[in-house]
């Protein structure tokens, strides 16, 4: 029999009846692997410090020449040796060679084909799609041969990419500088490898708030002829999207950074590199209007302007027309504003029609008169969105993408009649953002379980065409990014359980086995930790409470800080750099600026924040040489939470939580329920690191949830009778889509149960406290008797996320109370 909880604030274990359901990170397909030693039809990449020979044929294309280039500088960084590359098989003799190439475009490839000696049946034809095989005495005058046949010309590259991870190359071994362990030989496991076609079809990012980060590091340190994000910077962005098995980019474009297509080079790397452009959600047609649009061409107003606006457009599109885009369509003001033009709902959505009917007669004009083999997109931001929900007719092949509340949870998706579309839907979600309630642009903080709970959800409810990642600055979104794509393009590979498993294969890939565990934890607590609050919205966030909770913070940020230091210490030269760039500086500075705001001793706060600026000064001036001089800063924006401490800081409450303020409370995790029922159809499912318990719970698949049959019970114990208020924390969420809620019920015993609907308005004030707070809390009050009760809980729509939960029974002061034994404290934020 189970204890009953009395005044309870314990961090119990997940339960077993949760914990069933969670295997470990799973992949899709085998993946290539290395041979200890050379036996039987294992491939001999690298033996006896000689490499083996790559073969390309000169007539495939650019970017198979290029990720040819890349394997082989891969090998020589791993093991010393490098290997010849060659067109074409002349002078070939029986020694081992790599044959790459792309279906239809390799004669070497398509030989092997039709001798019967490469099997491509289940990736011919199909969107970027390859497959690694060895063979022997694949073609006359060689004996061996590891074969890479792409379906397309990406699908090629990423089978050469897939090759140089298996070896020990890390998609970061440049913009991260992510060593690779160095082995004598490579020897390639006989067998044959198939991946694709991907989950996702266009898959990428965003580079945005550039103003920072990766601009001026570009301007005056890596690009600096060009002086600007230029072709060299892109040809380095267009490598790492490969090396990810993405395809698409929406460049950057805020003031400080010229157009992309004002350096004519800049869409020929990104076609070289077999990389998809787009634009941003603003930025329509190609064109980049803050730095394209000048006044002489008129009013940025379509009434006033309509042909002055469309040849504007169309001199883009016929620029631009021989290259693989995706076209955004639509239209809004010049910098991520509201459209101009006046009148009611119903004249702005006229107006917008216009505009789009006029783009897609000009998309038909100049690039197919078939609209439906156009890629198009078209992006319900902010008050678009509010068009679209009034009438807007967008046409049926056009995708729909998504946007999330910039905050990192995704404001609506299809609905059922809108999953039928043709074109299909997709995302646009933020990791960075600059806006309100606030911005977060510094440090990688939100957590790759919240990105799968969100991307799932969406991938469930049809949105597969199309997902763009906002990175900010890219660099500092490192590990974000590198789940995101992944998830991109193989979402069976990730389950409930994908942070965890993530971080830990991510840290082993990247720093090797020995100190991949320890890693992770550290990576899992930060995760914790930083999303509530962000450290940014520290201010803002209200940590309020008590000094115990504030010093139980800063103590478990000191103790991630010296399990990091000592990581760091006995780290090899060779795997320092990479470590400070992922680990260090996010955790040092995120858990200085808590020390800043947190700490009442004035001399305490300065001297974090003087820590702040020396290791953002280690970063830019030291670091790697040097390298990343101006990608980082210690203060994004020159927002308030950055800047010098004043005596006894006091942060706004402007997002606190609900005071405790009786003779006790009961807190305990969602996940630690006592009881469960669950529809034949879902799942209760223990999403872990997400939220403030570590492992939030949610009823899944979110599209076959039931009624309110679903529940979860709390046993608990109370030594008084009298009121009690119950607090039900949420991920702040929103329902799906138009015409549903985000509710649920609770009841203690046999009350009737009384009914909480947690969505929220976007820029509304309640959602900006819960995105500051990262919760989304629920109150109802009761009436107890002295003894022991039951509390249910009961999802009754789609995406409700519960936390945990505290009963407030009154007068106890959470000073009073001790800390969880192994979770965060309970603190406001």
């Amino acid at each position: 029999m189970k204890i009953p909880r009395f005044l309870d604030h314990l961090w119990i274990a997940l339960p077993a009846m949760l914990l069933a359901a969670l295997p470990a990170w799973s992949a899709s397909a085998p993946d290539v692997t290395l041979a200890d030693h050379l036996g039987g039809k294992d491939f001999p990449l690298v033996v006896a410090h000689t490499a083996a020979g790559i073969r390309v044929d000169d007539g495939d294309f650019k970017v198979v020449h290029i990720a040819a280039d890349c394997l082989a500088a891969d090998i020589a960084a791993v093991t010393g040796a490098k290997p010849a590359i060659a067109s074409g098989l002349t002078g070939l003799s029986s020694q081992p060679v790599v044959l790459i190439g792309t279906i239809g475009h390799s004669q070497p490839i398509d030989q092997l084909i039709r001798a019967g000696k490469l099997d491509v049946a289940n990736i011919t034809g199909k969107w970027e799609s390859y497959v690694i095989a060895t063979v022997t005495d694949p073609l006359p005058g060689i004996h061996r041969a590891l074969v890479i046949a792409g379906s397309d010309r990406r699908g090629t590259a990423y089978g050469v990419f897939d090759l140089s991870e298996a070896i020990g190359v890390s998609p970061w071994v440049w913009w991260e500088d992510v060593t690779p362990r160095h082995r004598d030989s490579l020897v390639i496991t006989a067998g044959r490898y198939a991946h694709g076609p991907p989950s996702v079809k266009y898959r990428g990012i965003f580079i945005n708030d550039e103003d920072w980060s990766i601009q001026p590091w570009a301007a005056q340190t890596f690009e600096p002829d060009t002086k600007d994000i230029g072709p060299k910077t892109y040809a380095k962005v267009c490598e790492l999207l490969l090396r990810l098995k993405a395809n698409y980019l929406w460049p950057a474009m805020h003031p400080c950074t010229k157009a992309f297509n004002i350096y004519p080079r800049n869409k020929i790397v990104a076609d070289d590199y077999a990389i998809v452009m787009g634009s941003s959600h603003a930025e329509p047609m190609l064109r980049d209007n803050v730095t394209e649009w000048d006044k002489s061409r008129g009013p940025w107003d379509y009434d006033k302007n309509r042909d002055g606006i469309l040849k504007y457009w169309e001199e883009r599109v016929q620029q631009n027309a021989s290259y693989e885009n995706v076209y955004t369509i639509g239209m809004r003001g010049i910098h991520d504003s509201a459209m101009p033009g006046g009148g009611s709902m119903a004249d702005k959505v006229a107006r917008l029609q216009r505009v789009i009917d006029d783009q897609r007669a000009m998309l038909a004009r100049d690039i197919n008169p078939k609209l439906d083999q156009v890629p198009q997109i078209f992006v319900p931001y902010k008050e678009v969105l509010i068009l679209y929900q009034n009438g807007l007719q967008v046409p049926p092949d056009v995708t729909l993408v998504w946007p999330d509340d910039n905050h990192g949870y995704i404001r609506e998706l299809s609905t059922p009649e809108e999953q039928k579309r043709p074109g299909g839907s997709g995302i646009y979600y933020h990791v960075s953002y600059w806006g309100a309630p606030n911005d977060y642009l510094w440090l990688c903080t939100t957590p790759p379980s919240l990105i799968w709970e969100e991307m799932r959800k969406a991938y469930d409810n049809g949105a597969r065409t199309v997902w763009v990642l906002n990175v900010g600055g890219l660099k500092k979104s490192a590990i974000d990014m590198d789940f995101f794509l992944r998830m991109a393009w193989d979402i069976d590979g990730f389950n409930q359980n994908a942070q965890p498993a993530f971080l830990a294969d991510w840290a082993g890939r990247t720093f090797g086995a020995d100190n991949a565990t320890a890693i992770a934890w550290i990576l899992n607590q930060y995760f914790q930790l930083n999303y509530t609050p962000k450290p940014e919205h520290l201010l803002q966030a209200g940590v309020a409470g008590n000094d115990f909770a504030k010093q139980m913070r800063l103590k478990q940020f000191a103790n991630l800080v010296a399990s990091t230091n000592a990581i760091y210490n006995k780290m090899p030269p060779e795997q320092k750099d990479a470590f400070y760039e992922l680990v260090v500086y996010q955790v040092r500075c995120s858990a200085l600026l808590n020390e800043k705001i947190l700490d009442s001793n004035s001399a305490e706060a300065q001297k974090a924040y003087d820590q702040i600026q020396a290791e953002t000064k280690y970063y830019n001036e030291q670091l790697a040489g040097g390298k990343w001089n101006h990608m980082m800063s210690a203060d994004p924006h020159n927002q308030p939470v950055f800047q010098k401490p004043i005596p006894a800081p006091q942060p706004s409450p402007s997002g606190t939580e609900p005071a405790v303020t009786g003779i006790g409370h009961i807190n305990f995790a969602a996940r630690d329920s006592d009881s469960i029922i669950r529809p034949g159809n879902s799942t209760w499912t223990v999403i872990p690191g997400l939220g403030r318990s570590g492992g939030s719970v949610a009823l899944l698949p979110p599209t076959a949830i039931g009624s309110g049959s679903a529940e979860l019970d709390y046993n608990f114990y109370v030594p008084n009778a009298g009121p009690a208020t119950v607090n039900v924390y949420c991920i702040p969420t929103h329902s799906l889509y138009p015409g549903t809620s985000l509710r649920y019920s609770v009841a203690i015993d046999q009350e009737p149960p009384q009914i909480i609907d947690m969505d929220t308005k976007e820029f509304s004030h309640q959602w900006s406290v819960n995105v500051l707070r990262a919760a989304a809390i629920g109150t109802t009050i009761h009436t107890l008797s002295l003894g022991a009760h039951t509390l249910k809980l009961h999802p009754l729509d789609p995406g409700v996320v519960f936390d945990k939960i505290v009963i407030d029974l009154g007068g106890l002061q959470p000073s009073q109370l001790g800390p969880p034994e192994n979770g965060p404290p309970h603190f406001s934020g």
